[in-house]
This record gives C-alpha cells, structure tokens and sequence, in this order.
C-alpha cells in the first residue's frame, strides 16, 4: 500500500511524464508525454488525451493574451468580426510596419500602415445608391486629404470636389499618372 502511494506522489510530483501513457487515468489528470515533449490533459470522460501545447517550447507554443506572433497562415472560422486595436491618429505606433492595420478613432477610419504612410482602407462608401444599393450610381469620396498619398505610376485618380488638401499633406502625382477632380 505504501508503494502505491509513494508511486502515485511521484506521478504527481512528475506530472506523470513518461513516453507512454499512465495505466491509471482520471478524468482532467495530465500527463507529460515525454515520447513527444507534449503536455496533454484527461478529458472529462476519462477516454482520450486533449493535447495542451509542447513541453519543449515557451509557453507551451500557445499564443500569450497580449503580444504574441503567429507564423504561418491564420484562419478565422466564423462569421463573426475580428476587432482590431483602437486609437486616434496621436496613439499610432512609434515604430509601425508595413502591414499594420487599426482602427483610427480620430479620422474614423480604418487604416494601414505602408511604405511609410498611414493609408485609409476602403475610404468612402464607394458606388452607393437609394433602393439599399439598387440605384448604386453613385460614387463618394471625402473632400479632405488628410494623409499623404502617392497615385500608383502609370494609373488615373479621379475625385468630386472640392477637395482640400490639409496643410504639410503631399499628393503625389507620378509623371504617368493623373488626378483629375470633378
């Protein structure tokens, strides 16, 4: 009886690790499987092993609730929302990256980080229309420039003005390219 005892403390204290599973099981026990370096959990019908994460790697290789990096593609199944990091223009971040994206509370939109510049995605509605879109011959576009901006070389930027480009803001216009404003 005491052997037992002394072999179930030591399971515990070992986080029962072994390169085979334990032959006594119960119900959200763990279980180190050292065959693999994974740390697995009893389910709570005590009849299969769900895999929490890699022993041999930072924090199991689960993902920290604030200032993780994935690799590899992320897939999101659902059809729900992602919400993205929140803040005004004065809260972007010090050293951003291309790619970035956030939400900008002060212009009220949702914006990228690009080769230097803080560009709004998707800005304006777009072709819309009464009738919930049926009518949609309409194109809008907000009437200031507020970021700067460089038209894509050999490609022509239309706008409906006036527009208003905000002091120290540069459009640029490549020598292939044209801005025309209605």
């Amino acid at each position: 009886m005491r052997g037992d005892i002394n072999n179930a403390l030591a399971a515990i204290i070992s986080n029962n690790s072994a390169s085979s599973e334990p032959s006594t099981t119960q119900a959200y026990m763990l279980w180190a499987d050292t065959s693999n370096n994974l740390l697995k959990l009893r389910n709570s019908s005590d009849n299969g092993w769900i895999t929490i994460g890699a022993t041999n790697t930072a924090n199991l290789g689960l993902a920290l609730l604030s200032g993780c990096t994935f690799t590899g593609e992320v897939i999101f199944n659902s059809t729900g929302s992602i919400q993205l990091p929140v803040g005004s223009s004065a809260q972007r971040p010090a050293s951003p990256t291309n790619g970035d994206i956030r939400y900008n509370s002060s212009d009220h939109e949702v914006e990228a980080y690009k080769d230097g510049n803080w560009l709004n995605v998707g800005s304006g509605a777009g072709s819309t229309g009464g009738n919930n879109g049926l009518n949609a011959v309409f194109w809008e576009n907000q009437l200031t420039v507020t970021h700067d901006y460089t038209i894509t070389a050999s490609r022509g930027a239309g706008s409906f003005g006036p527009v208003t480009v905000n002091a120290g803001i540069t459009v640029t216009v490549p020598g292939s390219s044209t801005w025309t404003i209605v």
